[in-house]
């Protein structure tokens, strides 16, 4: 095509031809073309699907444009205006600032129904969802929905999977929205039937706010979402009757949120994570509600937390660290009583108190190939008499053996390679079976019997005998090593 410096050249003859199509090229079609009269009284959807009809592009000039449906855009068309100025009013009632909205929209107002479309530059009042996205038409992939402001939609935008897996919702960019007075959700991402999760899907500069306006639902609600969909520089100011400024349920799977700034005056949780959702990653957030900041619903932990949540700022998992200084360490402890089998988990806890106060008990280790690179403690908390024995699930133990912690304060600690448990530090009585004992058993630690000593009329404190015991322990263990080396070598006889 000829350019408009050589169709307008000095001293030439205009081509009207030439300069038509070099004109025509730059319009871009408005609503005004297709018969739509601005004031929000005339419905302008007729004019709206009839532009799309004939054109890609279409303009939206200032001006308050009534539909009475949904806005379509197929596969790379594109809606703009001038910002604000470029009202789509889904709805009859005008947008009023001061006052409560009453949500009489039964349809979308823009509907995204295939890929590569652009949404931009607008002002959207009403809709039961302001903008879909969901491929119906074609995969609803690498769309831009980018610059909008949404008043007074039931929910501001919805990411639908629809019905077919082979048109999916995939690798759609949403940022600088502001969504005002939703109604049930800010956004919403979910399954309708039975086609694919939206995934991968971005979000930067996300606004939701409720400004005093009841809601039901959430700032963002993820009911089916997996696979990198992310949340960058997104914030939720919610009504107290919200359910959370963001939630996550049960069929969401690698979610990323990053500096997510979540405010209500109401007991709502910043963060909720539902049953079943898992491996999400947040970092950076920034609750300032009466509820939890994060708020786990089942304790399962399936989540990476890094400057996010309280009193807890972190939760990371399968980390490699090459160098660390700590300046306090808390290890995460548990405390088991009246079980006659206990079954420790060392990945929530390395440390286990177990009491046998109310009969012997049984810890049986998982199996080291399930913890590689575990270091896991069991320490008998009650001074009874009652035992409890350590063992792996075949019934041997740590190094080939079962160990019986029978004192008050005695422990393992223990260590996995993959393939075995190994000791690592220890505080127990060990039979000596490989040294000879003329009484035929094996030499175990001796303690003093308080109860005799009660018998015979002491005054006695039982925690400073029991720590007599512990205290010589070590020398009795040595001084009879030393009295059978003697033995062995004839300079003692029996």
């Amino acid at each position: 095509m000829a350019r408009i410096d050589d169709i307008l050249a000095a001293g030439t003859a205009v081509s009207k031809l030439d300069l038509r199509r070099y004109l025509a090229s730059r319009e871009v079609a408005t609503p005004v073309d297709y018969n739509a009269i601005e004031g929000g009284v005339v419905d302008c959807a007729p004019a709206f699907a009839a532009a799309f009809a004939e054109n890609d592009a279409v303009f939206v000039p200032p001006g308050v444009w009534r539909i009475a449906a949904p806005i379509v855009l197929g596969y790379g068309q594109s809606l703009f205006g001038v910002g604000d100025a470029s009202v789509i009013q889904a709805r009859e009632d005008p947008w009023d600032a001061n006052a409560l909205p009453a949500y009489p929209s039964s349809f979308d107002a823009i509907e995204l129904q295939d890929g590569y479309c652009q949404v931009r530059d607008l002002k959207i009042v009403g809709g039961n969802s302001a903008v879909k996205l969901y491929g119906s038409t074609g995969p609803c992939v690498k769309n831009v929905i980018e610059n909008l402001t949404i008043w007074d939609a039931v929910i501001g935008i919805t990411l639908d999977g629809y019905d077919d897996t082979q048109k999916p919702c995939y690798w759609n960019s949403i940022s600088k929205i502001l969504i005002a007075r939703p109604r049930l959700h800010g956004v919403l991402m979910t399954v309708l039937s039975t086609g694919d999760t939206p995934n991968a899907n971005k979000f930067h500069d996300v606004r939701v706010y409720s400004l005093s306006a009841p809601m039901t639902g959430c700032g963002f609600f993820l009911s089916t979402a997996r696979f990198n969909n992310s949340f960058i520089d997104c914030e939720a100011n919610l009504h107290p009757s919200a359910e959370a400024c963001f939630r996550l349920g049960a069929m969401t799977d690698q979610t990323r949120i990053l500096n997510f700034y979540a405010e209500c005056s109401g007991a709502v949780p910043g963060i909720r994570i539902d049953n079943s959702s898992t491996n999400t990653t947040i970092i950076g957030l920034f609750s300032a509600t009466g509820g939890a900041p994060i708020w786990d619903t089942t304790g399962h932990r399936e989540y990476m937390a890094f400057a996010a949540g309280y009193p807890t700022t972190a939760l990371l998992k399968e980390t490699t660290v090459t160098d660390l200084t700590v300046e306090g360490l808390n290890y995460a402890t548990r405390f088991v009583e009246g079980q006659s089998t206990v079954n420790p988990d060392f990945s929530v806890a390395p440390l286990w108190l177990v009491s046998s106060w109310a009969g012997a008990a049984q810890v049986v280790l998982p199996l080291p190939s399930d913890c590689p690179g575990r270091i896991g403690i069991i320490k008998k908390s009650d001074s009874s008499g009652n035992s409890v024995t350590i063992t792996l699930p075949a019934g041997s133990g740590p190094d080939n053996g079962a160990v019986t912690l029978r004192a008050y304060g005695d422990f393992l600690g223990i260590i996995s390679n993959g393939a075995a448990w190994h000791i690592v530090s220890r505080h127990y009585d060990t039979p000596i079976g490989g040294w000879a004992n003329p009484s035929g058993s094996a030499f175990t630690r001796g303690p003093f019997n308080t109860d005799e000593l009660e018998n015979v009329g002491f005054s006695y404190d039982r925690n400073v005998v029991n720590n007599i015991n512990y205290r010589l322990h070590d020398t009795r263990a040595v001084l009879r090593a030393l009295i059978l080396d003697l033995k062995t070598k004839g300079i003692f006889g029996d």
